[in-house]
């Protein structure tokens, strides 16, 4: 019910934002721990695996956004400031989003934490053996900060 919801709010959303010409600023984390596993979530609304992050809200930074997010979404407790990797571009529905990646190393991992009605799970996975899911931006941000790639442009 709330894939169904969510995805009928997210297209008129879209559909205002591209009509008025305005951006959203997301925000996403890469987060690996001590095993070389990197943290990913599944949402509700959509298929695949991703990167935890979401919107900034107005009002907010994007450091305090993420630190937010993580929290969230898989009980992540940021314990150093985050560091922004990227800036991209991308383009949903044909409204322009503009979504930052930030690289999370210092956190521990609450176990008492609710993770948000959006979030369906929240997994490690070794960075080499990732699920056939992941979606393909995900798979190049991991890329690109483990091979210490320029980051593209384009999410």
């Amino acid at each position: 019910m709330i894939s169904l919801f969510y995805q009928i709010l997210s297209y008129i959303r879209r559909r205002f934002q591209r009509l008025l010409n305005m951006a959203t600023i997301g925000v996403k984390a890469l987060i690996i721990n001590q095993n070389q596993e990197v943290l990913l979530v599944e949402h509700t609304y959509m298929t695949g695996w991703h990167l935890p992050g979401g919107g900034v809200d107005p009002g907010e930074t994007p450091k305090a956004a993420i630190i937010r997010e993580v929290h969230e979404e898989a009980g992540i407790i940021v314990k150093e400031t985050p560091v922004l990797f990227g800036i991209y571009t991308h383009r949903i529905l044909g409204a322009n989003d503009y979504p930052m990646l930030y690289i999370i190393k210092e956190f521990i991992q609450s176990n008492e934490t609710k993770l948000s009605r959006e979030i369906k799970q929240a997994r490690w996975f070794e960075v080499n053996r990732l699920p056939d899911n992941t979606t393909e931006s995900t798979r190049e941000r991991i890329k690109e900060y483990l091979h210490g790639l320029s980051p593209n442009d384009t999410w």
